[in-house]
């Protein structure tokens, strides 16, 4: 598994299909629906703790994936609502694990590719 992350509209999927060679056909955003890349996993993470559910359990189902993308959401000022830092939580403590667990791990800065793990130096 590859995890892809980076902010907001960084190049992530446009990256990612580069690099994969997939289509944006064989993108999705659910967890239920089998495709080689998965993105808006902080979207799943919020929606699993709406669930009152624990996000670490999606573990083992995101690392069948091919390519995971995440937005970095750890960055800047800490949340006033307490859902939301338990959110920011939740998807950070999740990147970590999925990051142990990569076989690569790109962070993609104005579409620029920087291998924090494996791949390209």
């Amino acid at each position: 598994m590859i995890l892809v992350t980076g902010g907001a509209a960084q190049g992530k999927l446009a990256w990612t299909l580069a690099h994969s060679g997939y289509d944006p056909s064989q993108v999705t955003s659910r967890l239920e629906e089998d495709a080689p890349i998965l993105r808006n996993l902080e979207g799943i993470v919020r929606e699993t703790l709406d669930r009152g559910e624990d996000p670490m359990e999606l573990l083992p189902r995101l690392l069948g994936r091919e390519y995971v993308l995440c937005r970095e959401v750890g960055c800047g000022l800490v949340p006033v609502d307490p859902a939301d830092r338990a959110w920011r939580e939740a998807v950070g403590r999740l990147a970590c694990r999925l990051a142990e667990e990569a076989r690569e791990v790109v962070r993609l800065w104005c579409g620029l590719p920087v291998w924090l793990k494996g791949g390209e130096s």
